[in-house]
């Protein structure tokens, strides 16, 4: 019974590409999906593991797919996408930062460029399509009780090593294996990080929820109970370590680009 319930995430995904490719769409985008399985997945979880030396959440996300892959369980990712760098609705409505879509269209056609994640830059409502065809398939998914997370970073891997061409931005929807909650209790992380180590990640990963109030201009993190005891203050800094960190990572994720680009030739 197990072993059939993995099986059948392959039917499911597919339900959830039919949700996502009959979304209602503002701005009439062309969505593309994809659904990749089984070896597919170990490039963007390499990938992932990379990017997930500086970011435990993202290393969260490589962990499971690897592990789920080592295991012979079935994971598999949905790929949601679609091209936000032209628009074609000429409704002018100055969203995207330029007066009319005309003028986005002349910028865009000459200075596409990547950024933190995808290529800009974006239509506003083309990103709303992409979003909406995303929440269906997921609520597809949800209708046939099978869990999914979505995730940037899936969407961003698999998009810089080539999937969804023609697309400027894609997300992924990661469903798969037939377990409790594999993506949000992280099973495959346990023990991987003490209490400490824990909240220390939490405070890095969402300073806000622990900054006191910020009318003074000089905002105090709540660190501890006493946090008015000896206080301690957020502030931004320039951080040349962390920037050339950055530098080596984003090197590596090219080199792992170009292998499978020559592979897949």
């Amino acid at each position: 019974g197990n072993k059939a319930a993995n099986e059948n995430l392959l039917s499911a995904a597919k339900f959830a590409a039919t949700a996502a490719l009959k979304a209602p769409r503002v701005a009439k985008t062309n969505i593309k999906v994809e659904i990749l399985t089984g070896e597919d997945l170990l490039p963007i979880s390499e990938v992932l593991g990379i990017i997930g030396e500086i970011n435990a959440f993202v290393h969260g996300d490589s962990i499971c797919i690897k592990r789920a892959f080592e295991q012979g369980a079935e994971a598999i990712a949905l790929l949601v996408g679609g091209n936000a760098g032209v628009s074609d609705i000429n409704w002018n409505c100055g969203a995207c930062g330029f007066t009319t879509c005309a003028e986005f269209n002349k910028y865009s056609a000459s200075h596409k460029s990547n950024g933190l994640f995808f290529i800009g830059p974006s239509c506003n409502w083309k990103v709303f399509d992409v979003s909406m065809a995303t929440c269906w398939a997921a609520a597809a998914l949800s209708q046939l009780n099978v869990e999914n997370r979505v995730q940037d970073s899936t969407g961003f891997a698999a998009f810089h090593l080539g999937y969804l061409e023609g697309c400027t931005l894609s997300i992924g929807l990661m469903l798969g294996p037939v377990t409790d909650y594999y993506y949000y209790d992280r099973p495959e992380l346990v023990h991987s990080f003490d209490m400490k180590e824990h909240e220390e990640f939490v405070m890095n990963c969402l300073p806000q929820f622990y900054v006191s109030f910020v009318g003074g201009g000089h905002p105090v993190v709540k660190t501890k109970d006493d946090f008015f005891v000896g206080p301690k203050y957020l502030k931004p800094i320039d951080d040349p370590e962390f920037a050339k960190k950055q530098q080596d990572i984003m090197r590596r994720i090219g080199e792992v680009i170009e292998r499978e680009k020559k592979k897949n030739k």
